[in-house]
């Protein structure tokens, strides 16, 4: 058995999936809104160089122009920075320098977040606790009615067994 689905049901569907999927994109966690609204210019810069520089990219292109430094002024005719490369070294200090800085900038960023985060946690916990102490009491209301309707049914069942019993014993007399 095949079971067909028509154009417009099917466009329907389609249109249900497009619209869930551009909520879920719109959406944004609160932790995410309020850190992003409350970050400055320098943090945001701080917040950007440090993610380059903890990258595999960065690692692999300083690499590459640090190599391309010392064979070209080791080997190769460009000879301004001859060995031991001091003019290196100190481009590598100015770089240590600022990096240090911003790699703390980001880091005191990223406990703000994850503050942010346990708080926006801590109250979806609460909304989850008085949530389920309500489902918790409505399940007890439910039993209870559950067991009155139960007490009830037994004794209507042992009352028509009586009953089906005295007409038995009638009928047998």
């Amino acid at each position: 058995m095949s079971v067909r689905t028509s154009d417009s049901g099917q466009t329907a569907l389609k249109h249900t999936l497009r619209t869930r999927k551009r909520k879920a994109a719109d959406h944004k966690h609160p932790v995410n809104v309020i850190h992003h609204e409350e970050a400055t210019f320098g943090e945001m810069l701080a917040d950007k160089i440090s993610s380059g520089i903890g990258s595999w990219t960065f690692l692999i292109i300083q690499t590459v122009a640090v190599a391309i430094w010392m064979a070209g002024n080791a080997y190769l005719y460009f000879n301004f920075d001859p060995k031991p490369f001091i003019l290196l070294n100190l481009l590598f200090s100015i770089q240590a320098a600022y990096t240090g800085p911003v790699l703390l900038l980001a880091g005191n960023r990223q406990s703000q977040k994850d503050r942010l985060t346990l708080e926006h946690a801590a109250e979806e916990a609460d909304k989850a606790e008085v949530q389920n102490v309500e489902i918790l009491k409505a399940i007890k209301e439910n039993t209870e009615v559950t067991i009155q309707i139960l007490k009830h049914v037994e004794a209507l069942v042992s009352d028509h067994m009586a009953e089906d019993a005295a007409k038995v014993s009638q009928q047998g007399a």
